[in-house]
């Protein structure tokens, strides 16, 4: 039987409401370990939404078909959603926090609705460089997100690109996660400020 709870890369197992900062060097390192990951959840029956540029979602589409997914029945289903990442956090090109999080909660009840209890939510958030976001305002973001998944069936990966992000959105990715992963290795975090130490409220 699948484990519901395997990361699908390596032996981690996450818990129903974590929050996973992973920062990568290339494309490659991102494929190796995400699309387990997304495939890990597949086969466990959960739904799986991948969020990113358009690079991104055509190369996970890409190395998910070449492993002998059924794309189109997948999506079809709903089990398996790829969007845009200036769908899921810009409107008109500005970042709304709340109007992202009213979106993730949505996906929630739309998986529930659907008979997929759980979900995996992965974004590639390339797109910050580009539009040169506030980095406290992401920081009020990720804080945000880690109290809004407390208790929550789901588990968020957010992506980082060494590549296409500023130091400043490192070290704030770094302070907000409670787990990492750095390249291919899965580790507690230790730059993590507890949500308690930095209160942000997004409703």
């Amino acid at each position: 039987m699948t484990d519901p709870t395997a990361f699908g890369y390596g032996d981690f197992r996450f818990s129903w409401g974590d929050h996973i900062c992973a920062i990568f060097d290339d494309h490659e390192q991102q494929m190796e370990v995400m699309v387990p990951f997304m495939v890990q959840g597949l086969r466990a029956k959960q739904r799986c939404v991948w969020v990113g540029p358009t690079a991104s979602c055509e190369l996970f589409r890409n190395r998910l078909a070449h492993l002998g997914g059924d794309l189109p029945t997948l999506e079809t289903s709903g089990q398996l959603v790829v969007m845009s990442d200036l769908e899921y956090y810009l409107e008109e090109g500005l970042f709304e926090p709340a109007r992202t999080m009213q979106l993730l909660r949505t996906f929630l009840r739309d998986s529930q609705a659907q008979g997929y209890h759980t979900m995996r939510v992965t974004g590639d958030v390339s797109w910050i460089l580009q539009d040169r976001i506030d980095v406290e305002i992401w920081t009020q973001w990720e804080t945000a997100l880690n109290d809004a998944l407390v208790g929550e069936p789901m588990v968020v990966v957010c992506q980082y690109d060494r590549r296409q992000v500023s130091g400043a959105v490192v070290v704030s990715a770094l302070q907000t996660h409670p787990f990492v992963i750095l390249g291919d290795v899965i580790h507690a975090n230790p730059f993590y400020v507890p949500t308690e130490t930095t209160p942000a409220e997004i409703t």
